[in-house]
């Protein structure tokens, strides 16, 4: 079962250029180096902060432990907290309740996240919901549903339903139809509390080194 590590952070005003530097030559090489899968970097186009988000994985809880008790990773983290703020991380888990493509990076992809809790003794009629209505729903709408994750560490909405699209004038059809704020609706008075979203832009810092590194092994 894939577990997400997701990080989330905002750069300290002035230490752009030297967050930019220390991210793509010492920092994304380094986690690697370290065990971490890493699958995305976003900011919050639309929504809450902090603004940059980075996606990890890896294969079981203690795996992950263990990388963040190395020394290695105690030391590179140590260097980005000296350049970003407002830093927090989460750890979640597959819900269970979708079944899921394997998880990897998705070049270029923009995300529609929404977070919330579920009603309690509203656990298995939000199931069928998101099954019968939201997963074909959203696919329709041309931002389908590739990932349904439960927050197992962290602070907030236990829920994470996680939507990807071409681009941003595909959510914005999306959130702007009919169907979904029927949708959204429809869960916000049967099945859930605490309903909240953001917009996604990936940076490009890990998906096109990932990219450029596939097509050179076919040379």
């Amino acid at each position: 079962m894939a577990i997400l590590f997701t990080q989330y952070w905002d750069v300290l005003p002035g230490k752009f250029d030297e967050y930019s530097a220390f991210i793509t030559n010492e920092y994304i090489p380094e986690v690697t180096k370290v065990g971490l899968k890493l699958l995305g970097g976003y900011y919050v186009a639309v929504g809450e902060g902090p603004r940059i988000i980075a996606v990890a994985t890896v294969d079981e809880q203690d795996y992950l432990r263990k990388i963040l008790s190395t020394e290695e990773y105690r030391t590179i983290t140590g260097k980005l907290l000296r350049i970003v703020h407002k830093y927090a991380c989460k750890l979640w888990v597959s819900s269970g309740r979708v079944i899921e493509e394997p998880y990897g990076i998705q070049t270029g992809a923009w995300k529609f996240n929404q977070y919330y809790n579920v009603l309690p003794g509203a656990e298995e009629e939000h199931y069928r919901f998101v099954k019968d209505e939201c997963i074909p729903g959203m696919k329709e709408l041309r931002v389908p549903i590739t990932g349904a994750w439960r927050l197992l560490i962290g602070s907030g909405a236990q829920i994470l339903a996680e939507c990807s699209a071409r681009d941003l004038v595909d959510i914005a059809k999306c959130i702007d139809s009919a169907e979904f704020r029927r949708m959204v609706r429809r869960l916000k008075k049967h099945f859930a509390t605490d309903y909240s979203s953001r917009i996604l832009a990936p940076t490009g810092r890990i998906e096109i080194p990932s990219l450029l590194s596939e097509m050179m092994k076919r040379f």
